[in-house]
């Protein structure tokens, strides 16, 4: 298998090209993703990034004078706002603030409204970051942002095909069986090109390309990112958020199942977290269900 950073087959650029309305590159979430990835991601810099942005001015202080971190009577201002949310709490809002823009209106080639590609992108970020923490073998916030934004290969099949050639009729295969033979590729190709285009750090580009395909830990593109990626979006399938036609036709790796340690009362919790945590955010958010 070849390197996954390699540069990208010409055929994948073509497509990406070819596309007539791509989403603008979400620069805040590139320079983002960068500074998480140099491990520089500090409230102080990303405030500096936020009192740029009046819309994501506005969400930070809403979370922050939410009913989970806000105190009654009181009203926090933007310093007090981002003083008390946090880096962690700060990258969660500029990733999914960042990726709103980017989530087409709706998913049609895959049976998915708008709202199901926005809960089937953050379930993912959610159950990531759980994976993360709890396996202690890559970053909390890099595997939230890298999840976040694993299906972004999907903007660009949905913009150049149309229903029938990767519909999955009764759901007995995956979409990316349909999408390689319209194609040659699949979104997850697709996405990891995408990601490279936007400027993206490799690391994340590399575990949105083998979300679906997890190297085995004897390959030399074997990374736990990958692995944790690959069972969030697990997870997220299984909680019933955004699963789509076709989302009782993938599995878990069984090197990933070993390695992060997830048996079924595991994978059933994380399920039932995930879902949970959706939910509050979009109620946080005034999303509609």
């Amino acid at each position: 298998m070849a390197p996954l950073n390699h540069q990208v087959n010409p055929k994948v650029n073509a497509v990406i090209e070819a596309c007539p309305a791509l989403p603008a590159v979400p620069a805040v979430l590139a320079r983002v993703s960068a500074m998480i990835a140099d491990d520089t991601a500090s409230a102080k810099s990303l405030g500096e990034i936020i009192q740029h942005d009046e819309a994501l001015a506005a969400r930070v202080m809403r979370c922050a004078n939410s009913a989970r971190f806000g105190v009654p009577g009181k009203t926090f201002d933007l310093p007090t706002s981002i003083a008390r949310l946090g880096s962690t709490e700060l990258i969660r809002i500029i990733a999914r603030h960042e990726a709103a823009k980017i989530i087409p209106s709706r998913g049609t080639v895959y049976g998915l409204s708008r709202t199901a590609l926005w809960r089937n992108a953050v379930g993912g970020a959610v159950a990531a970051e759980m994976l993360a923490k709890s396996s202690k073998l890559t970053d909390p916030q890099q595997a939230y942002v890298a999840a976040l934004l694993r299906d972004i290969g999907k903007l660009v099949v949905d913009s150049v095909l149309d229903i029938d050639s990767v519909e999955s009729g009764d759901g007995s295969h995956q979409f990316v069986d349909a999408e390689r033979a319209a194609l040659g590729m699949d979104h997850a190709q697709l996405g990891s090109a995408l990601a490279n285009k936007w400027g993206l750090p490799q690391v994340i580009a590399n575990a949105i390309g083998a979300h679906h395909n997890p190297p085995a830990p004897d390959d030399q593109d074997h990374d736990p990112l990958i692995d944790v990626v690959h069972a969030a979006d697990m997870i997220t399938l299984w909680s019933g958020l955004g699963a789509g036609d076709d989302g009782t036709q993938y599995a878990l790796a069984d090197h990933v199942r070993e390695s992060l340690q997830i048996d079924r009362k595991t994978a059933e919790t994380m399920a039932a977290t995930t879902w949970e945590r959706v939910r509050e955010l979009e109620n946080e958010l005034g999303i509609a269900a």
